[in-house]
């Protein structure tokens, strides 16, 4: 991948700024707060948002106050491909565009998401984040400790997941655990439940005896009862029957009155619709004669509405299919002279091909010779007027020096570690003298407040004394490192200027048999080629996805030629179906169903009158009939009369009120004593309910102790599989991490033997539990950290990090660092600038952020921010 544009707006301090980046290395450099960093992060939220949104960066954070939102545009290559990408944060759009001839293209939805998943698929933001960009702080902390080393380790190459996976089977074997002491619990509180059980079944059998006694006395009483409740009925019913005899009687009597009225109107209206039925006969003569007429208008009529529709659409099918025709027929004539234009490109491009690949090597040297004479140059600058004869004697006096140094500081770390770990143990020993209670943790004796104030009062003197120790050999370590760090520095530039002698010499015996003018005209002459190369390329390309569609357009050109034909016949046979009812055009049927329409009204008009005749006719019928039904229903109204009046004379000899009130009072009393029988058996049988329930729930809980045992064993069984489970993933996180580490190991051994011209033969890692450890391969020996020098030491972080890279995605054709010299001292900035001309040029392009204004000697191309009234102003000083 390489960088091309960047253009921001709104974006933090950015109100408008593009940067324009070229191959080598790009140095942004600014003070704190002018918008350096800014910039990565806007080119990070222009390749990958919205996903970058999960890394920490929210919109709310980087769009500038005032404004709706961010827009951010980048121009940028990869794989030989241009793309053009766009993010409006205002509105919510997003457009990624590919150079194809010449023509920028779409290759992807106007949308957020899609763009952010076509570049991850083009560069994952993962690959993007951990190996192509190198944050601010990371190389000083794989120099800081072990402990932090590890933690970039970790978050580069991802292995916190595998963690992560360990860290949850952990939790599951403690839920297991937990599980097994409450099912334990469960089951010793249960533990005498069968006493429990039988003393409910004794207390249930009580129960159902009394239930039985109040069940054997009931019945009688029941049997009396109901007795009496029966004779109650009975005189119940005969004054219920009298009264309603006499209802009915009354009823009856209104019911005869109704029907007479009824009858009277039944008569007239039977008069009129004899009158009605006359007049609807008269209107109905005419209707045979009009049916032949009708039947004809209806035909006409139908056939005119399906001639006209089928007709219509059919011209306008026939109309759209030929447009098709024409336009598909177009296109195969353009397709035939495109065959001929492919041929031409086909033939240019083989020639351009055999020209391209004579001049490669050309190129090569050229590259080559314009790399050693920068080189030169530079070499030439720092040499400035230094005698290199008195250097070896100056840099072998100055090794003696820092060895003894060396030494010193080796011994002194070394009781400042036994020291720091006397310290450790006896600050633990006060915690758990603080803690304990019964023995004493340090002797194993009884415990007693005045011996544990003893040992607290010895341990704290001791932890002081050890304090003051270690503060003197701290403030001598900080002697001795800074007279190695000068020693280091003294040495570091007079090596530097051993090698640069000697590399000038060479370089300018290299450079003398080098025609570079004839060689750039031919280097010139190959990026012409390519580019044409490219063009004809990428012509051939839509040519060819043109010529592809050829087949199709023939197929489709016959099978429209075929519908053509389809719809030609279909509109024939309507023209025929007109002749053969009689017509010769459709004016000619519009004229004949005009002149039946007066025949369709009158026809309309007889139907009616026909349809009304026989509604009357049934009418009358229906009629007739109420009027016989309403005499029938008055003979029997009448009867039913004095059949009732006979029976309510009947009923009043049968009726004794005097009983009746007897039979109550008496029935009353025996249901008030069932009632009480009846609400004792009921509390009977709710207790009897309640010890069932009891006993149920004492069978269950039985059988969820049976359950409980099953599932301990069954929980048993699943821990012991989870903690194999968790010693498998343990040693398989060692096994990646160890391998991963081990490659990384031996790319950062050939970049750091690289880096100090093979001073040091190998870098060697080692992994332990929450620590990566570093060591350098000096004469043959495994030296700590403390034994380089502060830019050597910058040297192997810088090279342990692109080892990372490298490990991730193997070359490297961009890389990003953010801030790499926050906290370098001079002598470390000095080896940062060396490394980045010797040996990053070697990356496509670099892209640095730095404060830093010593790293401009090293830069081929230079852009400087600064903050104006609030706003980032960007300077392009070449």
């Amino acid at each position: 991948m390489k960088i091309e544009r960047v253009k921001v707006q709104n974006f933090r301090s950015h109100r408008e700024t593009e940067v324009v980046f070229k191959d080598g290395i790009n140095l942004i450099i600014g003070q704190n707060g002018s918008g350096k960093s800014s910039l990565l992060d806007a080119i990070l939220v222009g390749l990958y948002w919205p996903k970058a949104s999960k890394k920490g960066l929210q919109k709310k954070d980087f769009t500038r106050v005032g404004t709706r939102g961010a827009k951010i545009e980048i121009l940028f290559e990869h794989d030989g491909v241009k793309y053009w990408l766009l993010r409006d944060m205002a509105r919510n759009v997003a457009y990624l565009k590919r150079l194809e001839n010449g023509e920028w293209r779409h290759v992807t939805e106007p949308t957020m998401e899609s763009v952010a998943n076509f570049m991850e698929r083009l560069i994952p933001l993962e690959i993007f984040r951990n190996a192509i960009y190198v944050r601010q702080g990371e190389i000083e902390a794989i120099l800081e400790s072990d402990e932090t080393r590890d933690k970039v380790v970790k978050k580069i190459l991802n292995l916190d997941k595998i963690e992560t996976a360990y860290e949850n089977i952990r939790g599951l074997i403690k839920y297991i655990k937990r599980r097994i002491q409450d099912r334990e619990a469960f089951i010793e509180r249960t533990k005498t439940i069968d006493s429990s059980i039988d003393s409910f079944e004794k207390s249930l059998v009580e129960v159902l005896k009394e239930i039985k006694e109040i069940e054997s006395k009931l019945p009688e009483l029941e049997k009396e009862a109901r007795e009496l409740g029966e004779r109650e009925k009975e005189l119940d019913a005969l004054k219920e029957e009298i009264v309603r005899s006499e209802l009915n009687l009354e009823k009856l009597n209104s019911k005869r009155r109704g029907l007479e009225e009824k009858i009277k109107s039944l008569e007239r209206k039977i008069e009129e619709r004899n009158k009605r039925i006359k007049e609807l006969e008269e209107a109905t003569k005419a209707l045979r004669e009009l049916e032949e007429k009708e039947r004809r208008f209806q035909e006409l009529k139908e056939f005119r509405e399906r001639y006209i529709k089928e007709k219509s659409q059919g011209e306008k099918e026939l109309e759209r299919i030929r447009g098709q025709v024409e336009n598909i027929e177009g296109r195969l004539r353009e397709i035939n002279e495109k065959e001929e234009e492919a041929k031409k490109l086909r033939e240019e491009l083989k020639k351009l091909e055999q020209a391209k690949d004579g001049l490669e090597e050309a190129v090569k040297e050229y590259e080559e010779a314009r790399s050693k004479l920068l080189q030169l140059r530079r070499l030439k600058v720092k040499l400035k007027d230094i005698d290199p004869r008195e250097i070896p004697a100056k840099i072998e006096e100055l090794e003696r020096m820092r060895e003894s140094i060396i030494e010193e500081i080796s011994e002194l770390k070394s009781r400042k570690g036994e020291l720091l770990q006397r310290r450790k143990d006896r600050e633990k020993a006060i915690e758990e003298l603080k803690k304990a209670k019964g023995r004493c943790p340090v002797c194993g004796r009884e415990l007693t407040e005045e011996h544990r104030k003893e040992l607290l009062q010895r341990y704290s003197l001791e932890i002081k004394e050890i304090k003051e120790d270690l503060l003197s050999i701290s403030k001598r370590e900080e002697e001795l490192s800074r007279e190695l760090e000068r020693i280091e520095r003294e040495l570091k530039e007079l090596r530097g200027l051993k090698s640069i002698a000697e590399d000038l010499i060479a370089l300018e015996e290299s450079l003398k048999e080098v025609n570079l003018g004839e060689l750039e005209e031919k280097r010139k002459e190959y990026e012409d080629i390519k580019q044409r190369i490219s063009s004809i390329r990428g012509k051939l390309s839509e040519l060819e996805r043109e010529l592809r569609l050829k087949v199709a357009f023939e197929r489709k050109l016959e099978r429209l030629n075929s519908v053509k034909d389809e719809i030609t016949s279909r509109l024939e046979a309507l023209e025929v179906n007109l002749k053969s009812l009689g017509f010769s055009a459709l004016e000619d049927l519009e004229r004949e169903i005009r002149g039946l329409e007066k025949f369709h009204a009158e026809y309309i008009r007889a139907k009616k009158a026909e349809e009304d005749l026989r509604r009357e006719l049934s009418l009358l019928e229906r009629d007739k009939e109420e009027l016989d039904v309403a005499f029938e229903e008055l003979a029997e109204v009448e009867e039913e009369m004095e059949e009732l009046e006979e029976k309510i004379k009947a009923l009043k000899d049968k009726y004794d009120q005097e009983e009746h009130r007897k039979v109550k009072k008496e029935l009353q009393r025996k249901r008030e004593a069932i009632s009480a029988m009846k609400a004792e058996l009921e509390q009977l049988r709710k207790r009897e309910e309640e010890t069932k329930r009891s006993l149920e729930e004492l069978k269950k809980q039985k059988e969820e102790r049976e359950k409980a045992e099953e599932e301990v064993k069954m929980l048993r069984s699943a821990l012991k599989r989870a903690e194999s489970l968790r010693d498998k993933i343990k040693m398989y996180k060692t096994a990646v991490r160890e391998e991963a580490l081990r490659r990384i190991g031996e790319i950062a051994s050939e970049i750091f033997a690289e880096f100090t011209e093979g001073k040091y033969s190998q870098v060697v890692v080692k992994a332990e539990e929450n620590k990566v450890k570093l060591f350098v391969v000096y004469d043959g020996k495994e030296m700590p950290l403390t034994f380089l020098s502060g830019g050597e030491r910058i040297a192997l972080g810088l090279a342990f990090r692109l080892a990372m890279s490298m490990y991730l995605i193997g070359k490297m054709s961009l890389l990003i660092l953010d801030e790499p010299t926050p906290y370098l001292d001079e002598e470390r900035r000095r080896r940062l600038v060396e490394i980045m001309e010797r040996h990053l040029r070697k990356i496509s392009q670099v892209i640095i952020v730095s404060h830093d204004e010593e790293l401009r000697d090293a830069a081929d191309y230079v852009i400087k921010l600064s903050l104006e009234n609030g706003v980032s102003v960007i300077t392009v000083m070449g």
